[in-house]
């Protein structure tokens, strides 16, 4: 395998050894997912298709953080329980982030927290189960 296929692995499974900059690197694709949507929230409020777009990116980061929850238990086991508190920080840095896109147009849909929670509801039972499996 490739360093460079490594070293995404590492980033995208929270390795311990990558474990900081795993966190940014993650933190930092959820602040690009809220800043897409914001962009498509002010720019094209009225396309049905747009607003599609918008819920699958409201709900992408919860479904990246249940995969990375599953691939982290499985790939280093030793961390697969703490890897569940880094997801709620996760989680935090994304509500936050949600929190800001309200500043870009208070008329827009903003932060979703509805759908938010939501994806807890899919991130944490995979990453419980996760966790017991391995």
């Amino acid at each position: 395998m490739p360093g460079y296929v490594h070293n995404l692995v590492d980033l995208f499974t929270l390795a311990p050894d990558h474990l900081l900059m795993s966190l940014a690197f993650l933190a930092a694709i959820m602040a690009g997912n809220d800043l897409v949507r914001t962009a498509l929230m002010v720019e094209l409020t009225r396309n049905p298709l747009v607003h599609m777009v918008l819920n699958v990116l409201t709900l992408l980061p919860a479904f990246l953080i249940a995969a990375i929850l599953f691939a982290s238990a499985w790939l280093h086991p030793t961390q697969r329980w703490i890897n569940l508190l880094y997801a709620l920080l996760l989680y935090v840095a994304w509500y936050i982030g949600g929190a800001i896109t309200k500043l870009a147009r208070r008329d827009t849909e903003g932060a979703d927290p509805g759908f938010m929670s939501v994806g807890a509801l899919v991130t944490f039972p995979v990453g419980l189960l996760a966790a017991l499996i391995f």
